[in-house]
């Protein structure tokens, strides 16, 4: 079934708009077939959309994520058709599981690989300054290792990069120092999002508070809640924020000090990603390996 909607999401365009505005996004859930006529910039991609364990579809602003669940045969199947994919660049993420993502409804969906593509508005964000290393401007697809999917099973075929969560994290690091302030604003959130538990991360979030730019400084702010207690050292940075005039960035570094505040403690859940980034690191490095 495909439910469409309006979504309240911030944008900032070339014409300088910086207050909210309606996005327009789509939804379906299962497998339902989709059209190949929607898709005829990528040649060769429709058996990696329409591969029979997808369980989710979701379009924002051009932004498009393709979700499948699956063990990790199934897995391989679907990147032996990746591989096939006619583009330049074919790159594959391994990531410490589980995944979710959320429906317009608000309710989770579990799943165990996905497919990006990026088109409409956020296609216009690559050609910005550093934004194509947030938004790639080829399809990818992300693997996140858990119960269902075992590392050491994995079969990558030729005519695939694989790269691990510290490579996204580098490019997104790298992001946030872009000229243009929607790679900025945006990154913070992106950046946060990859890795909750990572010092360095935080630390490069936590800087664009001193931005020039207000908007820069509110998305930062939102941003610095995902880390819950590990944000607790940069409370007085965010303290000094609330004597800002802007009332709109008052109130959320407010909610974000709340947040950060009353976070749960995610020692043990923390002990475990560390764990899994590490078998990920040597698993990407032998393949690396063989390649020399």
């Amino acid at each position: 079934m495909r439910k469409s909607a309006f979504i309240l999401i911030n944008l900032v365009l070339v014409c300088g708009l910086n207050s909210p505005i309606w996005a327009l996004g789509t939804e379906d859930f299962g497998n339902k077939p989709l059209r190949e006529v929607e898709y005829q910039d990528w040649r060769g991609i429709m058996p990696c959309i329409n591969h029979p364990n997808r369980v989710y579809h979701r379009w924002v602003n051009g932004g498009e994520g393709f979700y499948f669940s699956g063990n990790t045969q199934t897995l391989n199947d679907y990147l032996r058709k990746f591989a096939v994919l006619d583009a330049s660049i074919r790159e594959v993420a391994i990531r410490p599981g589980p995944a979710t993502t959320w429906t317009f409804d608000g309710n989770t969906v579990t799943y165990d690989w996905q497919l990006e593509l990026t088109g409409g508005f956020l296609k216009y964000l690559t050609t910005l300054d550093k934004g194509s290393n947030i938004w790639s401007k080829w399809p990818t697809v992300t693997v996140y290792i858990g119960k269902d999917i075992e590392l050491e099973k994995i079969g990558i075929p030729e005519g695939v990069e694989v790269i691990e969560l510290r490579d996204l994290k580098k490019r997104h690091r790298e992001a946030l120092l872009s000229k243009d302030k929607t790679v900025r604003g945006w990154g913070a959130g992106r950046l946060a999002r990859l890795d909750p538990y990572d010092k360095q991360s935080l630390e490069s979030v936590a800087a664009l508070l001193n931005d020039k730019d207000d908007w820069v400084r509110l998305n930062a702010a939102g941003a610095l809640s995902v880390f819950g207690r590990k944000a607790q050292s940069i409370l007085p940075s965010l303290r000094e924020c609330l004597k800002t005039d802007n009332e709109e960035l008052r109130k959320r570094v407010e909610q974000t000090i709340q947040a950060i505040e009353n976070a749960k403690d995610t020692t043990d859940a923390e002990k475990e990603h560390g764990i899994l980034l590490a078998e990920i690191t040597k698993f990407v490095q032998s393949l690396r390996d063989e390649e020399q």
